[in-house]
């Protein structure tokens, strides 16, 4: 029969205050209790086979027992040959010590943390473009932004269409990533004897029916030459009309907005510093939703920038192959106008046009990666390089959507001279004050970019 060993036990007057200790919190930096154990089993297992073992935990005033067992295999020790011995719990295998879980948890806790500053990254760079107005022709505050965002090697070149450009090496092939700063927005347009002022919208590209309506009754933004004027669109009464007589029985359209900024005539207006043709835009917010998104007003193109942006900053110039040629262009709104002057400067064999797809096209979502359009057809989108898109996503484990794009964008400047393809992040309610992005399309494309920008063509 064997006999019950007991374990070197404390006295309950010691025993109890580290359980208050416990109970208190004033034990809560010291180690985990697993790790704890592990420790106190490395140092009091001096023996593979005949030594101590306490792998059971104390509960509430107990310490650790030892459990004996036998080992049916023979000892080769003193007890004698074929004899069993009485073994105290001790098993052959051992679990890893505390060291290696430590080293671990630190290692697989840097790697999460570089993908999170990637992210937030990502999503301070979109906050921060998204959060300045940049009409069409009135980029000013979108390139100061992008200057201050961009890393201090990055040597911009600004050309007289407010189109910005930086090139990494030198020689054949040439690469042109190119992405808008422009927004469809307004310019003061008159000023009515009330004080109020009327709006024109600065766009030749198509825009959903509703954008007018969007503006009625939100807080504007004038970018006057002497500041940013706060406004806000004002709303018609309709409660002392009838029938077809009442104001708006139609869709909204620019000419129905009336905008007010506190004056009350035009004297008022001109005091203000505000000027014919001065840019109007929606007042900004951007918000965080869940998931690594965020909503707000003109994410389509400065979700782009921020990606060629966040390319910027993570490029290695030495393993550039020829020449690389990142581009933030002026407004694209107008017809490509930026991407035209562009076209005639820029020798590019290979252009990636940074843009989001159209709206009503094929089903994107955001969260599933960057898109791409889908080449040949009526457009004439580059084969070959959808094809280096697709076998680099592949290779990085880098999903992509394919998307509908047409022609009416800044690849019209580059369709038919070049090989060209669009690709950009997809963005959920287009035309919207509250277009949708998430960051991780954002990181996802400028790995991608990256990629292509550093093989060897």
């Amino acid at each position: 029969m064997l006999a019950r060993v007991r374990s070197p036990a404390r006295t309950r007057a010691t025993a109890r205050p580290a359980l208050r200790r416990r109970r208190t919190g004033s034990n809560r930096h010291h180690a985990p209790r697993s790790f704890r154990i592990e420790a106190m089993n490395f140092l009091r297992t001096p023996f593979p086979r005949t030594g101590w073992s306490t792998r059971v935990p104390c509960r509430a005033r107990r310490d650790m027992i030892p459990r004996p067992s036998i080992d049916p295999r023979p000892s080769t020790g003193a007890a004698g040959e074929g004899e069993l011995v009485a073994r105290l719990g001790c098993p052959e295998r051992r679990r890893p010590s505390a060291f290696v879980f430590i080293v671990l948890a630190t290692s697989l806790s840097v790697w999460t943390r570089s993908g999170a500053d990637q992210l937030e990254e990502a999503r301070a760079l979109v906050r921060a473009l998204a959060s300045v107005g940049g009409v069409a022709g009135r980029e000013g505050p979108v390139r100061a932004a992008i200057r201050r965002a961009a890393p201090s090697w990055a040597s911009f070149q600004e050309d007289n269409l407010g189109n910005l450009t930086v090139s990494v090496g030198s020689g054949k092939p040439g690469l042109l990533l190119l992405a808008h700063m422009d927004e469809p927005g307004y310019v003061v347009t008159g000023v009515t004897d009330q004080g109020y002022l009327k709006l024109q919208r600065l766009t030749r590209l198509s825009l959903s029916p509703l954008f007018d309506q969007f503006h009625m009754g939100q807080p504007l933004l004038i970018q006057g030459r002497r500041g940013t004027i706060p406004a806000v669109s004002v709303v018609y009464s309709t409660h002392l009309w009838r029938g077809n007589a009442a104001p708006l029985n139609r869709p909204v359209v620019d000419e129905d907005l009336f905008v007010d900024i506190g004056a009350r005539s035009a004297a008022d207006v001109e005091a203000a510093g505000v000027v014919l043709l001065d840019p109007v835009v929606i007042a900004r917010r951007i918000v965080d939703l869940a998931g690594g998104k965020l909503a707000g007003p003109a994410m389509d193109d400065r979700a782009g920038c921020a990606a060629l942006l966040l390319l910027l900053q993570e490029l290695e110039p030495a393993k550039i192959h020829g020449t690389l040629t990142v581009a933030f262009s002026a407004q694209q709104l107008m017809g490509g106008r930026g991407a035209g002057r562009l076209a005639n400067r820029v020798e590019a064999d290979d252009v990636l046009v940074v843009d989001a797809p159209l709206p009503g096209g094929a089903r994107t979502a955001p969260g599933k990666g960057p898109v791409v359009a889908v080449p040949g057809g009526t457009e004439g989108f580059s084969q070959e390089i959808y094809n280096r898109l697709a076998e680099r996503a592949a290779r990085t484990r880098l999903p992509l959507q394919n998307a509908t794009y047409g022609t009416a964008g800044d690849q019209s400047a580059f369709v038919g001279k070049t090989r060209v393809l669009p690709i950009g992040v997809p963005i959920l309610y287009t035309g919207t004050p509250a277009e949708v992005v998430d960051a991780h399309d954002i990181v996802a494309l400028a790995t991608l970019l990256k990629s292509i920008a550093e093989e060897d063509r």
